[in-house]
């Protein structure tokens, strides 16, 4: 995956080196850290596509940039660095959510071959998902976050969710959300989609009685708003 950001977040000037002169053959674009506490900031600022991250860190220690990041929603793939790996250690990181362990002193090479692995792995596993805006449509494993949280959905819920979700601001009819969603043989039945409509706005709108996300087009429809 050429042009990925990647953000490394080490205290080793050494380690920082070796992997920048590694990127600029690669392609990669590069984002530092030499502390935990400013690792954390760049992660939820540039959102990078991967990143690779010291387990001792001055400030806050990896598993706790791990930790947070992952409740505020990131999810692409984390690598830990570490000079000692203990069984423990790897256990505690693939609980917090980290895809892969590397151990010191660093192989370039593996490295390089382990961000090549995770970033396409990413990068199938996005193209099952929506993104939009606070929302995460994850098709695969049929889980909706919204906000960096999980939200609960029935079946027909997540469905008319993504109906809308995967074309946003588009204006949908009410026969055409049934069709796409219970089938022609619910035609006509419009009040099941506006009792639907109603409990997405519980779940997701700040004020279900005055909607900016699932708007009503009068004499039309719904739309999934993101303007």
């Amino acid at each position: 995956m050429m042009n990925a950001k990647i953000l490394v977040v080490d205290d080793d000037d050494s380690v920082l080196a070796q992997i920048e002169s590694a990127f600029v053959r690669t392609g990669y674009s590069l984002i530092k850290a030499k502390n935990g506490r400013s690792g954390l900031e760049l992660a939820l600022k540039e959102k990078p596509d991967l990143i690779v991250l010291e387990v001792s860190l001055p400030e806050l220690d990896g598993f706790s940039v791990c930790k947070t990041l992952r409740a505020e929603g990131y999810s692409n793939p984390i690598i830990f660095l570490t000079k000692k790996v203990s069984e423990i250690d790897v256990v505690i990181g693939l609980e917090l959510g980290a895809q892969d362990y590397m151990r010191k002193p660093l192989q370039i090479n593996e490295l390089l071959a382990r961000i090549e692995v995770n970033l396409k792995k990413s990068n199938e596993e996005s193209s099952k998902k929506i993104l939009v805006k606070d929302l995460e449509i994850d098709l695969e494993k049929r889980k909706v976050r919204y906000r960096g949280e999980t939200r609960d959905l029935t079946q027909k819920e997540f469905q008319l969710l993504y109906a809308l979700a995967k074309c946003p601001n588009k204006v949908f009819s009410r026969n055409e959300l049934l069709n796409n969603v219970w089938g022609w043989s619910q035609y006509g039945q419009t009040r099941t989609v506006d009792i639907h409509i109603g409990y997405l706005r519980k779940k997701f709108e700040d004020n279900p009685r005055k909607p900016t996300i699932f708007q009503t087009i009068r004499g039309v429809g719904y739309t999934f708003n993101t303007e």
